[in-house]
């Protein structure tokens, strides 16, 4: 029953990752779309929109959430067979035969506070503000063997359950573009200068776990070893013994956090683009290369420990009448104290230090052939990189100018071992303002269930001076 309870928790806490970030990576999609301002966040000289002035204003310039992991729902939890038709049921092997030997769930959320961009002859300059935030949950595949297998296969060993890794942070940042058309229709590079402000982080220097079963499988000890440190407003108690007791954000003060400039990074994006034939066109870039130090209010907590089960004594729960009688439940709770009382993390007697997050790293390589003035064709590479985390899509996209008010763009887009990722981009244009949708893969909404990978972007551009004759429009 506590073995039952332990794989249902673990398996619970996978699973509340994956479904809680279900909301931010680029759209592949959106890069080669026409008459896109949005382009140049991909690549800072790539700009598919001619207009000379375009403007985003806070809450209507767009919003962009996506959500990434390397299984699916399904991969766990499905509808059963034959007599389980009607039921769901929790397939372990299955999930642990998709897996690989480390697995992540991501997330990422971008707010557009303000943006600017004005063309100038050959010279195109931007500046824009954003708030971002990126979460990450990692773990090994070994962690779900020991779940799947039980401790049976070790006993008198000890097996590595692997590494957990929770890291998340928020930031704002303010982009200062510029690129230049060195060669008249032929050559553009650009670059942008990102200063950030971090306003929180957790991050997971180490969260390691080990089992060791005695030979005649009589005990089994569980050991950790975790430090996390944390930049928040937040006051983090402990007790008398230095151990960790709780954490308070009583004197929270919105305005301050969403103000303070405490921890400071830079970050850079370079790109280039190249017209190798009138029809043929490549481009590459990278994009925010840089990182955080995070400074303010930092605390880090840290914990060595390691827990004994030598199991549960049933003999006295068997018969309710009898005076030395003993609930079931109270057993299991006095375990769980003891467990609590095993893992409960220290106070760093390092004292507090500054950390660095490094905030992901996007490289793009793509090009297009133009079939008509209006109608080209892309292909676009994409390799993504967080921490120990690498990620490449490959996308196909077909794109048109329908008139010279509707932009259409259709693509599929293979996303590391996802497949079924067929994604969509509008764009409307009524007079100087512009809506749009962009997203990668539609299919996620026909079956959430079954979907690696969702994301979009959408909102409103304000674009002025723009010249209809440009064949990207």
């Amino acid at each position: 029953m506590k073995n039952i309870r332990t794989k249902i928790g673990i398996i619970g806490l996978i699973l509340l990752a994956g479904i809680s970030t279900v909301s931010a990576q680029e759209s592949t999609t959106l890069q080669f779309m026409k008459g896109m301002p949005q382009s140049d966040l991909q690549n800072p000289s790539l700009h598919n929109d001619s207009s000379l002035v375009v403007v985003g204003l806070p809450g209507l310039s767009g919003m962009y959430f996506d959500f990434n992991s390397d299984f699916a729902v399904n991969d766990l939890i499905h509808k059963g067979t034959g007599m389980l038709a009607d039921s769901l049921v929790l397939d372990i092997n299955k999930f642990h035969s998709k897996l690989k030997a480390t697995n992540s769930v991501e997330q990422h959320l971008t707010v557009p506070l303000f943006y600017l961009g004005i063309r100038s002859n050959k010279s195109f300059f931007s500046f824009g503000v954003s708030e971002k935030e990126v979460a990450q949950f990692t773990f090994d595949k070994s962690l779900v063997t020991f779940l799947k297998d039980g401790n049976a296969p070790y006993m008198g060993q000890n097996f590595d359950l692997g590494n957990l890794e929770i890291n998340a942070f928020h930031y704002r940042e303010f982009a200062f573009g510029y690129s230049n058309d060195l060669i008249k229709n032929k050559l553009t590079i650009g670059a942008k200068v990102k200063l950030l402000y971090g306003k929180s982080a957790v991050q997971t220097e180490k969260m390691n776990l080990k089992v060791e079963t005695a030979a005649d499988g009589s005990y089994l000890n569980l050991n950790s070893d975790m430090k996390v440190n944390i930049s928040a407003p937040v006051a983090v108690e402990y007790d008398q013994d230095g151990y960790f007791s709780d954490l308070k954000n009583d004197n929270f003060d919105a305005a301050n956090y969403l103000q303070q400039r405490g921890n400071t990074g830079i970050a850079f994006d370079f790109g280039a683009v190249y017209k190798i034939t009138p029809k043929i066109t490549v481009s590459g870039s990278i994009v925010d290369l840089g990182k955080i130090s995070f400074k303010k209010d930092v605390t880090s907590i840290n914990q060595v420990s390691t827990y004994k089960w030598e199991g549960v004594d049933f003999s006295n729960s068997v018969d309710d009448s009898k005076a030395n009688y003993v609930d079931p439940s109270d057993l299991f709770d006095n375990e769980l104290d003891k467990m609590k009382a095993s893992f409960k993390p220290k106070k760093s007697d390092v004292g507090t230090e500054a950390f660095n997050v490094t905030i992901p790293t996007k490289m793009y390589l793509g090009g297009t052939y133009q079939v008509t003035k209006k109608f080209d064709i892309g292909l676009l590479d994409r390799l993504y990189k967080n921490g120990a985390i690498s990620e490449n899509t490959v996308t196909l996209s077909a794109n048109a100018m329908l008139g010279n008010f509707f932009s259409l763009t259709g693509s599929y887009s293979m996303i590391d071992q996802s497949y079924n990722n067929l994604g969509l981009g509008m764009g409307l244009r009524l007079g100087f303002m512009q809506l749009y949708f962009v997203s990668d893969n539609l299919m996620a909404l026909a079956n959430p269930a079954k979907a690696q990978f969702v994301n979009a972007r959408f909102g409103m551009n304000f674009l002025f001076g723009r010249k209809k004759s440009t064949a990207t429009e």
